[in-house]
């Protein structure tokens, strides 16, 4: 309780020194945070950790023995420290080839129960297809329930690390059927898909049609989470999508002009709009069914 209390505390002193500074910056150093935490209040250190490394002037260190808490971790700020070979200096390194590393000398091991790994983006595409599918469970209670199944895990693959997990295909040691859902807004995430379902094992990837999964909103959804309205279109008008316009809605509204970026905008709409989503607004934004053919399609692999 005290860790917990304390975090809130050295969150809030940051948020008032930044406001009050323009000049000042922020860099919170904490060791093994998840010690002595129950689980749920692990989750909680981990979103509020996530939130701070996001806010302009901020930047969060943790150390770690803890699986569980790296995993939840983005990827991209992963790095295994360890003593070089020879020199026996410290040596730190990052990226996806040390992930190997990273998961023997943590002891992370597969969970049985999974069947299938569906492969995304980012965290807030995570988010984004737990809540939708969550929506589309309840009014067809055929559809898997992506919160809630143990039978799926999701991995984080990383905008900029992506091409190296689809064409080294790194999870081929866990010997799973995997599903890739990329957006559609990078060109080059078409050929990744395609050598994804070149691999004839089972998994399969698409590419949405619509510029990005933000683009599945229902602009009702917004309107219920935020109090206000924008519009939602399928791809970006006078070179805005989605997020920028709800970014830019949101400062305004709030009154205070501090930009957001497109990536708070984003964990904004996954965390607050699209857990409330219902399955008559999706058919409305999506009336041929895409979203809802995904996961019928990996209801038919659970089967």
């Amino acid at each position: 309780m005290r860790r917990l209390v304390l975090v809130s505390f050295f969150k809030a002193e940051a948020e008032r020194r930044l406001r009050t500074s323009a000049k000042r910056s922020i860099i919170y150093a904490i060791e093994e945070p998840e010690t002595a935490q129950h689980p749920n209040n692990q989750r909680i250190l981990i979103d509020s950790f996530k939130a701070l490394s996001e806010d302009s002037g901020c930047q969060v260190l943790l150390t770690t023995h803890s699986p569980g808490f790296a995993s939840s971790l983005p990827q991209e700020s992963i790095r295994y420290v360890s003593r070089h070979a020879e020199t026996k200096k410290p040596q730190i390194q990052s990226g996806v080839d040390v992930f190997g590393q990273v998961a023997e000398a943590l002891g992370v091991t597969p969970d049985s129960r999974v069947q299938v790994l569906v492969c995304v983006e980012g965290p807030t595409d995570v988010l984004a297809l737990k809540a939708l599918s969550s929506a589309l469970h309840q009014a067809d209670a055929t559809l898997p329930n992506l919160a809630s199944d143990e039978r799926l895990a999701f991995v984080v693959l990383g905008g900029g690390t992506l091409e190296h997990w689809v064409n080294q295909h790194y999870l081929r040691g866990l010997n799973k059927r995997e599903v890739h859902i990329y957006d559609g807004d990078v060109p080059d995430y078409a050929e990744y898909a395609k050598q994804v379902n070149e691999r004839r094992n089972g998994s399969w990837a698409v590419v949405t049609a619509k510029h990005e999964i933000e683009s599945y909103l229902h602009k009702d959804a917004i309107s219920m989470a935020f109090g206000f309205d924008i519009e939602v279109t399928d791809h970006p008008v006078d070179g805005k999508a989605t997020p920028q316009v709800f970014g830019e809605a949101f400062v305004a509204r709030a009154g205070n002009g501090k930009p957001l970026k497109d990536s708070n905008a984003k964990r904004k709409l996954a965390q607050r709009a699209f857990p409330c989503m219902t399955a008559a607004m999706l058919d409305e934004r999506d009336p041929g069914g895409e979203v809802r053919g995904w996961f019928r399609r990996l209801g038919d692999m659970l089967a």
